[in-house]
């Protein structure tokens, strides 16, 4: 649904907060009031939409990563700085228009955020191949009859990384003793690459992974990248898994294929839409572990989004540029206008 706003905005806190989850936006919320600092927050992206007071004096914008930040909304702000997501993902804000606009876009990028996330994966994997969901159902079905063996090892194994970020790089850095092959797709990435990681193509990789880890970023040209047509390539019986966006995977597709038994195991920790309608068929996929988008989301990374967040909005407001920025293209321009300011 396409949502008009208005030409004019009444009068506005100066940062909006847009999020429903208390344990990360409540204490920023709480940390910048402390500051004597303007606060707004709605706990959903309707009811930010829907309002009649979005963004006329907002100076930051601090919203769920998911909320569609258009251009129209950000020429609608005329003392908009930043739009800062509290995590990593900035893939609802248009980068493009922002930088144009001179709006900074900012991130949350703690160690502990992306190393979570690369145990939380691995722990998949090997909850994939030793089968614990198979082994907790016989067990809680009484144990009544010896279960055939179904757990296989990692060792030996080839796993195949499609994006070589952070997350994925931890996981590399993790594994590499464990004595498989891995390699990863990544056509954009021009750092050098570990020597335990080979560069392939994605064709390469799904036809000859054993283990797939869906971990790219989601922009136009990664959605639905795995599709009915990339999804047969995949080997019978290998295991997927995704822990980065829902979009990257084309869900019916990915239901057709799966029906077949195509997969030994399916671990999703994200979806399409979120939360994962009930009348999703992925409910009914046997050998799947489903999670609700928060299997890597710590204690400790928790803490430090918080603390980044309320920092990355404080420098912001003092003119200077957030910890981790998305457009340092608009910084010149940027840092002309707000470096003054008090």
């Amino acid at each position: 649904m396409r949502v008009h706003f208005p030409k004019r905005f009444p009068d506005l806190a100066q940062i909006v907060l847009v999020g429903p989850q208390d344990a990360l936006f409540k204490p920023v919320e709480d940390s910048l009031r402390g500051h004597g600092i303007e606060v707004t927050r709605y706990k959903s992206e309707i009811a930010f939409l829907t309002s009649n007071e979005r963004a006329s004096r907002a100076a930051i914008l601090f919203p769920v990563s998911t909320l569609g930040v258009p251009r129209e909304l950000m020429e609608q702000s005329p003392n908009l700085r930043a739009v800062i997501s509290p995590y990593t993902g900035t893939e609802g804000t248009d980068e493009k228009a922002a930088t144009e606009l001179g709006i900074l876009v900012g991130n949350c990028q703690p160690p502990e955020n992306y190393e979570s996330m690369a145990e939380a994966t691995i722990m998949l994997i090997l909850a994939s191949l030793y089968d614990v969901l198979g082994a907790d159902a016989h067990m809680r079905a009484g144990w009544k009859t010896r279960r055939p063996h179904s757990s296989h090892m990692l060792k030996g194994k080839t796993l195949g990384l499609i994006g070589f970020g952070q997350i994925s790089r931890s996981i590399a850095e993790r594994l590499a003793p464990w004595q498989i092959q891995m390699q990863a797709y990544a056509p954009r990435i021009r750092e050098p690459w570990p020597d335990y990681v080979k560069p392939v193509s994605l064709e390469t990789l799904l036809k000859t992974s054993d283990i797939i880890c869906v971990l790219a970023s989601l922009n136009a040209e990664t959605r639905h990248m795995l599709n009915a047509q990339t999804l047969a390539m995949t080997k019978k019986g290998s295991i997927l898994i995704n822990t980065s966006r829902g979009g990257l995977i084309d869900e019916q597709a990915l239901y057709e294929i799966a029906k077949t038994g195509h997969f030994s195991r399916v671990a999703l920790d994200v979806y399409e839409t979120e939360p994962l309608p009930e009348s999703s068929p992925l409910h009914t996929l046997p050998d799947t572990i489903l999670t609700p988008h928060g299997v890597g989301h710590t204690h400790e990374t928790m803490a430090v989004l918080n603390a980044q967040g309320v920092e990355n909005c404080l420098r912001v407001l003092r003119g200077e540029p957030p910890i981790y920025v998305r457009n340092p293209d608009v910084l010149p321009a940027w840092t002309k206008r707000w470096a003054k300011t008090p």
